[in-house]
């Protein structure tokens, strides 16, 4: 009778060991390399004569107010440890792939509770942005336009694909065009927006240079707000 019990034991540990699956974590750094900000042109002029008609065609860019870029590379490695740090055994890859997940939520997001984000979703987090649906050109509904245009990925367990109607934006190249090396998709957890950055390794970017991903996070400029807004990072190597 004890054998069996032992045996229900080690079964049941072994059970519970094949139940863990991985999820994504946070980066053990993050090293900022430097911030920019697209040029505001200072006012030009025309002079005025009495008695003159003058047409004239003009064009401008505005900087948005409703999105931060982050860009850069990524390394590291699949590790098998223990709660000290101490590594065992590794896979050091020169060329990760998987996602980086960006929230503005301080809590840990529910993985296991990951979908694709709903239309309710987006609205509200518009809202969040101070967006004006109706005027704003930059919204997050007019900006992740597609839901299509996408790899399939997995956030721990969970497939994410192109026929669950994900919204998904492609991010440029030096070529100023719209690049599937650069793919964002809108995720949800139930309680917050995650911005979901595929990784394409030494992809050409929007600078002529090779970067590993490219995304847009959501922050709220709008009338003349300067306050910073703390993300947390979690990345996913596959």
């Amino acid at each position: 009778m004890k054998w069996f019990k032992i045996v229900g034991i080690l079964l049941i540990g072994i059970l519970n060991i094949c139940l863990v699956v991985a999820l994504p974590t946070g980066p053990s750094t993050i090293t900022p390399i430097g911030s920019s900000r697209y040029p505001v042109t200072i006012a030009s002029n025309i002079s005025a004569i009495a008695g003159n008609l003058t047409e004239v065609n003009f064009e401008s860019n505005t900087v948005t107010n409703t999105w931060q870029g982050y860009f850069g590379n990524i390394s590291g490695s699949i590790k098998l440890g223990d709660s000290n740090n101490n590594t065992f055994y590794d896979w050091t890859s020169a060329s990760p792939n998987g996602e980086i997940y960006a929230t503005r939520s301080a809590s840990t997001p529910a993985w296991a509770s990951v979908s694709c984000a709903n239309q309710a979703q987006l609205t509200s987090e518009d809202t969040a942005l101070g967006v004006n649906q109706v005027f704003d050109q930059d919204s997050v509904n007019r900006t992740f336009l597609n839901t299509t245009s996408f790899d399939a990925f997995f956030v721990s367990n969970i497939n994410i694909n192109s026929t669950q109607n994900c919204r998904a934006v492609n991010l440029y190249n030096s070529s100023v065009t719209s690049s599937t090396d650069f793919q964002e998709v809108l995720l949800h957890d139930g309680s917050a927006m995650i911005y979901t950055a595929l990784i394409k390794q030494d992809a050409n970017g929007f600078d002529g240079r090779t970067h590993d991903f490219e995304m847009l996070v959501g922050e709220n400029g709008h009338l003349g707000d300067t306050t910073s807004t703390p993300y947390y990072f979690y990345v996913e190597l596959g």
